[in-house]
Protein backbone atom coordinates (compact mmCIF):
# COMPACT_ATOMS: atom_id res chain seq x y z
CA UNK A 1 0.00 0.00 0.00
CA UNK A 2 1.11 3.17 -0.86
CA UNK A 3 0.88 6.32 1.76
CA UNK A 4 1.22 9.49 0.51
CA UNK A 5 4.32 11.61 2.92
CA UNK A 6 3.11 13.98 5.38
CA UNK A 7 4.52 16.87 7.42
CA UNK A 8 3.38 18.71 10.41
CA UNK A 9 5.39 22.00 11.37
CA UNK A 10 5.32 24.73 14.10
CA UNK A 11 6.46 28.50 13.19
CA UNK A 12 7.60 31.24 15.58
CA UNK A 13 8.37 34.37 13.76
CA UNK A 14 8.62 36.60 16.77
CA UNK A 15 11.20 39.47 16.74
CA UNK A 16 11.68 39.20 12.96
CA UNK A 17 11.47 43.07 11.76
CA UNK A 18 8.70 43.03 8.47
CA UNK A 19 5.36 44.18 8.20
CA UNK A 20 2.73 42.45 10.19
CA UNK A 21 0.60 41.78 6.87
CA UNK A 22 3.46 40.14 5.05
CA UNK A 23 2.68 36.69 3.72
CA UNK A 24 4.06 33.22 5.33
CA UNK A 25 4.39 30.03 3.32
CA UNK A 26 6.77 26.38 3.77
CA UNK A 27 7.99 25.04 1.13
CA UNK A 28 8.42 21.57 0.63
CA UNK A 29 11.12 20.12 -1.83
CA UNK A 30 13.39 17.38 -3.58
CA UNK A 31 15.69 17.82 -6.40
CA UNK A 32 13.01 19.38 -8.95
CA UNK A 33 10.30 18.56 -7.30
CA UNK A 34 8.66 21.30 -4.61
CA UNK A 35 5.45 21.89 -2.97
CA UNK A 36 4.13 25.39 -0.96
CA UNK A 37 1.93 25.69 2.44
CA UNK A 38 0.14 29.08 2.86
CA UNK A 39 0.46 29.60 6.26
CA UNK A 40 -1.22 33.32 6.65
CA UNK A 41 0.66 36.22 7.70
CA UNK A 42 3.21 37.06 10.38
CA UNK A 43 0.30 38.72 12.78
CA UNK A 44 -1.86 35.82 11.87
CA UNK A 45 0.23 32.53 11.55
CA UNK A 46 -2.63 29.45 9.94
CA UNK A 47 0.26 26.81 9.64
CA UNK A 48 -1.76 23.54 8.04
CA UNK A 49 -2.21 21.03 10.45
CA UNK A 50 -0.86 18.08 8.41
CA UNK A 51 0.87 18.94 4.98
CA UNK A 52 0.69 16.04 2.33
CA UNK A 53 3.98 15.87 0.23
CA UNK A 54 1.82 14.43 -2.77
CA UNK A 55 3.57 15.92 -5.72
CA UNK A 56 7.46 15.38 -4.19
CA UNK A 57 9.39 13.02 -5.52
CA UNK A 58 9.53 9.60 -4.01
CA UNK A 59 12.66 7.98 -2.75
CA UNK A 60 14.96 11.35 -1.33
CA UNK A 61 15.57 13.31 1.52
CA UNK A 62 12.69 16.20 1.81
CA UNK A 63 13.40 19.23 2.38
CA UNK A 64 11.65 22.78 3.52
CA UNK A 65 12.07 26.60 3.19
CA UNK A 66 10.14 28.83 5.30
CA UNK A 67 9.56 32.08 2.88
CA UNK A 68 7.81 35.59 4.44
CA UNK A 69 6.50 36.95 1.45
CA UNK A 70 5.35 41.10 0.95
CA UNK A 71 2.01 41.57 0.91
CA UNK A 72 1.46 43.86 -2.35
CA UNK A 73 1.75 40.96 -4.85
CA UNK A 74 5.20 41.50 -6.09
CA UNK A 75 6.05 38.10 -4.59
CA UNK A 76 9.02 40.03 -2.75
CA UNK A 77 10.50 37.71 -0.70
CA UNK A 78 11.48 39.82 2.86
CA UNK A 79 12.93 36.67 4.82
CA UNK A 80 13.31 33.30 4.22
CA UNK A 81 14.63 30.41 6.09
CA UNK A 82 16.15 27.35 3.64
CA UNK A 83 17.27 23.97 3.98
CA UNK A 84 15.25 23.10 6.51
CA UNK A 85 15.62 19.28 8.16
CA UNK A 86 12.77 17.88 9.34
CA UNK A 87 12.91 16.37 12.56
CA UNK A 88 13.11 12.19 14.07
CA UNK A 89 11.92 11.22 17.21
CA UNK A 90 14.23 8.31 18.78
CA UNK A 91 17.76 7.26 19.66
CA UNK A 92 19.92 6.15 16.37
CA UNK A 93 22.60 7.05 13.65
CA UNK A 94 19.51 8.87 11.60
CA UNK A 95 18.43 11.08 14.44
CA UNK A 96 21.42 13.19 13.64
CA UNK A 97 20.37 15.67 11.15
CA UNK A 98 23.37 15.94 9.57
CA UNK A 99 23.44 12.03 7.85
CA UNK A 100 19.84 11.23 7.73
CA UNK A 101 19.26 7.44 6.95
CA UNK A 102 17.27 6.18 3.69
CA UNK A 103 16.28 2.63 3.13
CA UNK A 104 16.00 1.51 -0.39
CA UNK A 105 16.82 -0.81 -3.16
CA UNK A 106 20.92 -0.50 -3.60
CA UNK A 107 21.19 -3.98 -5.34
CA UNK A 108 23.80 -5.96 -3.63
CA UNK A 109 25.86 -3.35 -1.86
CA UNK A 110 24.54 -2.87 1.88
CA UNK A 111 24.84 0.69 2.47
CA UNK A 112 26.07 4.01 0.44
CA UNK A 113 26.37 7.65 0.48
CA UNK A 114 24.57 9.88 -1.70
CA UNK A 115 25.18 13.23 -1.84
CA UNK A 116 22.92 15.90 -3.21
CA UNK A 117 24.61 18.56 -3.79
CA UNK A 118 21.18 20.63 -2.58
CA UNK A 119 20.25 18.93 0.45
CA UNK A 120 23.78 17.13 1.19
CA UNK A 121 24.14 13.58 2.19
CA UNK A 122 22.55 10.49 2.81
CA UNK A 123 22.98 7.12 4.43
CA UNK A 124 21.22 4.41 1.77
CA UNK A 125 20.83 1.44 3.25
CA UNK A 126 19.92 -1.74 1.71
CA UNK A 127 15.86 -2.37 2.10
CA UNK A 128 16.75 -5.70 0.86
CA UNK A 129 18.11 -6.75 3.89
CA UNK A 130 15.46 -7.33 6.63
CA UNK A 131 16.33 -5.55 10.00
CA UNK A 132 19.35 -4.09 8.83
CA UNK A 133 18.93 -0.32 9.06
CA UNK A 134 17.37 -1.04 12.57
CA UNK A 135 20.59 -3.42 13.41
CA UNK A 136 22.83 -0.27 11.94
CA UNK A 137 20.87 2.52 14.72
CA UNK A 138 21.77 0.40 17.69
CA UNK A 139 24.47 -1.76 16.88
CA UNK A 140 27.98 -0.26 17.82
CA UNK A 141 29.96 -2.46 15.15
CA UNK A 142 27.88 -1.95 12.74
CA UNK A 143 29.01 1.68 13.07
CA UNK A 144 32.26 1.70 13.78
CA UNK A 145 32.26 -0.29 10.38
CA UNK A 146 29.68 2.19 8.15
CA UNK A 147 29.99 5.75 10.15
CA UNK A 148 33.62 6.33 9.56
CA UNK A 149 33.69 5.54 5.96
CA UNK A 150 30.58 7.65 5.45
CA UNK A 151 32.48 10.24 6.88
CA UNK A 152 35.53 10.22 4.81
CA UNK A 153 32.98 10.26 1.79
CA UNK A 154 31.32 13.54 3.28
CA UNK A 155 34.11 15.88 3.86
CA UNK A 156 35.39 14.56 0.38
CA UNK A 157 32.51 16.01 -1.20
CA UNK A 158 32.81 18.84 1.26
CA UNK A 159 33.63 22.41 -0.31
CA UNK A 160 35.97 24.76 1.48
CA UNK A 161 33.81 27.41 3.00
CA UNK A 162 33.04 30.10 0.68
CA UNK A 163 34.40 28.10 -2.32
CA UNK A 164 31.00 27.52 -3.79
CA UNK A 165 27.75 28.52 -3.08
CA UNK A 166 26.38 25.04 -4.07
CA UNK A 167 26.96 23.48 -0.17
CA UNK A 168 25.54 26.32 1.38
CA UNK A 169 22.48 24.83 2.60
CA UNK A 170 24.21 21.65 4.41
CA UNK A 171 27.52 22.19 4.30
CA UNK A 172 27.74 24.87 6.93
CA UNK A 173 25.95 22.18 9.37
CA UNK A 174 28.93 19.83 8.61
CA UNK A 175 31.53 23.00 9.32
CA UNK A 176 29.79 23.20 12.57
CA UNK A 177 30.31 19.56 13.53
CA UNK A 178 34.25 19.54 12.94
CA UNK A 179 34.24 22.51 14.60
CA UNK A 180 32.81 21.34 17.90
CA UNK A 181 34.86 18.09 17.87
CA UNK A 182 37.60 20.75 18.10
CA UNK A 183 39.25 20.15 13.86
CA UNK A 184 39.89 22.37 11.68
CA UNK A 185 37.03 22.60 9.19
CA UNK A 186 39.33 22.86 5.95
CA UNK A 187 42.57 21.69 4.77
CA UNK A 188 45.17 23.47 5.42
CA UNK A 189 46.10 23.51 1.78
CA UNK A 190 43.30 22.76 -0.02
CA UNK A 191 44.38 22.98 -3.14
CA UNK A 192 47.08 20.14 -1.91
CA UNK A 193 45.69 16.64 -2.26
CA UNK A 194 48.07 15.46 0.81
CA UNK A 195 46.69 18.13 2.86
CA UNK A 196 43.59 17.31 2.04
CA UNK A 197 44.14 13.38 2.86
CA UNK A 198 45.72 14.37 5.70
CA UNK A 199 42.89 16.61 7.41
CA UNK A 200 40.13 13.90 6.38
CA UNK A 201 41.77 11.19 8.41
CA UNK A 202 42.57 13.29 11.18
CA UNK A 203 38.60 14.46 11.51
CA UNK A 204 37.83 10.85 11.25
CA UNK A 205 40.15 9.39 13.62
CA UNK A 206 38.56 12.14 15.91
CA UNK A 207 35.10 11.48 15.39
CA UNK A 208 35.98 7.61 16.06
CA UNK A 209 37.56 8.93 19.07
CA UNK A 210 34.35 10.81 20.30
CA UNK A 211 32.13 7.71 19.28
CA UNK A 212 34.65 5.08 20.64
CA UNK A 213 33.00 2.54 18.44
CA UNK A 214 36.04 -0.01 19.26
CA UNK A 215 35.43 0.25 22.84
CA UNK A 216 31.51 -0.06 22.42
CA UNK A 217 32.04 -2.90 19.79
CA UNK A 218 34.54 -4.69 22.51
CA UNK A 219 32.46 -4.26 25.66
CA UNK A 220 29.06 -5.55 23.58
CA UNK A 221 31.11 -8.43 22.85
CA UNK A 222 32.00 -9.15 26.24
CA UNK A 223 28.63 -8.76 27.08
CA UNK A 224 26.99 -11.52 24.70
CA UNK A 225 29.83 -14.14 25.99
CA UNK A 226 28.53 -13.62 29.34
CA UNK A 227 25.32 -13.77 28.70
CA UNK A 228 25.89 -16.87 26.36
Amino acid sequence: MNVTPSARASLGLDGLEVPGDSKVAIEAYYRTSSMRFDCGTVNNLAVPERMLLSDIDKGGAVRFRVLVIAADGTGRILAAADGLRPSVTGDGVDRQALLPMRETDIGNELWKIEVDYRTGPVLLVNNRVSGLAAEIRTIPLLQGLILPHAFRAILHNLNPSGESDDDDLWGDNWRRFLAELGLATEAEDPDDQDSVDEWIETAVRAFSDVKEFAERAKLLGISEAADG
